[in-house]
């Protein structure tokens, strides 16, 4: 795998072991679909979101990424932009993490897996 150098809040977190994006184009009040069935659509704007997953992460990496990111109006990502086609940074925020069963890998206490979706602040 390519070494993704993510980062939060200028502080580089491990590389995950999925990195996958999504957008989605919010349209005005008054786009849909006419009696004929022709869509009017008035695009309003698009949002990027990612969802970063990691397999055997030790619970320290785990805890470090989860107190930069919960509950916060946003935080700054260094990411891989949909858009761009490059290394960026951008404003997020998090609403949904998942956690696989507690193991040990090596010695080391870790979460069987680990994901947390990041969600743009500002459209695209």
């Amino acid at each position: 795998m390519v070494e993704q150098p993510l980062e939060i809040d200028g502080i580089k977190i491990l590389t995950p072991h999925t990195f996958t994006p999504a957008a989605e184009t919010t349209s005005t009040e008054d786009s849909g679909r006419v009696q004929t069935l022709v869509m009017y659509n008035t695009p309003m704007g698009t949002i990027e979101s990612y969802n970063i997953g990691f397999l055997d992460i030790p619970v320290k990496e785990a805890a470090k990424i989860y107190r930069r990111t919960k509950n916060r109006r946003k935080y700054e990502l260094r990411y891989m932009s949909l858009e761009l086609g490059e290394w960026t940074t951008g404003y997020f925020y998090t609403t949904r993490y998942s956690y696989g069963s507690l193991g040990v890998v090596n010695g080391i206490e870790c979460w069987k897996s680990m994901s947390f979706n990041a969600i743009a602040i500002n459209p695209v």
